[in-house]
């Protein structure tokens, strides 16, 4: 589970930043372009003092591309960081303008308070940002105030106080009101997705189950029928040869009535554990009832087939279930291979299934369909299975 519920944080985490990053190239595009537009305010209201103002908008708008070209390239982390640094930039222009203006500060005083709406409207991250724009618009006008060469009347600050505190409890307001939707948006989207993972994950495991041998871990009956099928429409298409190995264990009822279930379960865990280590990538192992196996070997022959099955038997002999001759674990095994247009389940399972009854008859042997008895490998070619050519009936 602790992956199903990373993954959403994961997401949400990057949206978050896309989001931040998104705000802030408005934010600084708006203000690369409307900051220096509103020089025409200057030439018409203010022109003994224009030329000083658009030379401060000029060089302010020098950062504000800065901070544009930084946002573009993605070169920053913190992309809520730099476009509070641009309405920074704004305000602190602003404030000055606001205190350098003759007769119409109220013009000024607009363009002071729309930045802080567009800070909490569009600003991304916590409320602090909104908070720390309001601290840098005030700090920014009391200090210039103090430093005009003509003071504001007792009226003119008390008009600017009104109109600058008035925008800053708006902004901080939609600012946190914002936040909080958005907390509470990801909040609801994270438990949702954890809430879907957590279904698919049950969904896995039910197909899963549904295709597995809980005993074994192998393929169960369903898997088995379904791989076939699909293994007999390759081999039709590409007339490449499609082996099969029935195994049973011998004496399977005796060695439950000696050892008990327990006993048996583990003799057949060992024997598809040697199942699984002998057979290809390709291949497949399946229990497909009681005590019966069987391996899926597509592209092999029926000799190299059946040199598989013949190491799985002496493989099964290593493992001793007691410890007396009189109950060996032994196994016997059916090969049959289909080709071509003759690839069909049914005639694989039942030549299959014909053979793995021949080995049955004598135990502890393989046995090939299309021969007539079960066959056993000469001793002296045992170590070279898959390329000797003669066998023993």
């Amino acid at each position: 589970m602790a992956q199903s519920t990373g993954a959403p944080e994961v997401s949400h985490g990057s949206e978050l930043v896309h989001r931040a990053r998104t705000s802030a190239l408005i934010i600084s595009v708006t203000a690369l372009l409307v900051v220096p537009a509103w020089s025409f305010f200057d030439l018409a209201l203010e022109p003994d003092h224009a030329r000083a103002f658009i030379t401060v908008r000029l060089l302010c708008d020098l950062p504000v591309l800065a901070a544009v070209l930084v946002l573009w390239r993605g070169w920053s982390s913190r992309p809520e960081a730099v476009a509070f640094g641009v309405l920074a930039v704004v305000q602190t222009e602003i404030a000055w303008m606001v205190s350098r203006a003759s007769d119409n500060r109220q013009f000024y005083l607009l363009g002071f308070t729309l930045a802080l709406y567009a800070g909490g409207l569009l600003l991304a991250g916590g409320v602090q940002w909104s908070l720390g724009l309001v601290g840098v618009t005030g700090s920014a006008f009391v200090l210039f105030e103090r430093t005009a060469p003509e003071r504001m009347t007792t009226h003119e600050l008390l008009a600017a106080g009104t109109f600058l505190g008035t925008a800053a409890l708006i902004a901080v307001l939609s600012h946190a009101q914002r936040h909080r939707l958005t907390t509470r948006e990801f909040a609801v989207r994270a438990r949702l997705e954890e809430e879907q993972a957590h279904g698919r994950t049950l969904l896995e495991r039910v197909e899963r189950l549904s295709r597995e041998d809980p005993l074994t871990g192998l393929a169960n009956r369903r898997c088995w029928d379904e791989q076939v099928a699909l293994a007999c429409e390759e081999s039709q298409r590409s007339a490449r040869p499609l082996a099969v190995v029935l195994l049973d264990v011998d004496r399977f009822k005796e060695i439950n009535d000696r050892l008990g279930h327990a006993g048996g379960d583990e003799a057949l865990r060992w024997v598809a554990t040697v199942m699984t280590e002998r057979v290809p990538e390709r291949g497949l192992v399946a229990r497909i009832g009681g005590d019966e196996l069987a391996m899926l070997l597509p592209g092999m022959t029926s000799h190299q087939a059946a040199g598989l099955a013949e190491r799985v038997r002496q493989d099964v002999q290593l493992r001793r279930i007691v410890d007396t001759d009189e109950l060996r674990l032994t196994v016997s095994q059916g090969v049959a291979v289909v080709h071509g247009a003759a690839a069909t389940a049914h005639t694989l399972m039942q030549d299959a299934d014909r053979a793995l009854y021949r080995a049955k008859g004598t135990r502890d042997s393989v046995a090939v369909a299309g021969r007539a008895h079960a066959i056993r490998v000469l001793p002296e070619q045992r170590d070279g299975f898959l390329d000797a050519p003669a066998y023993r009936d």
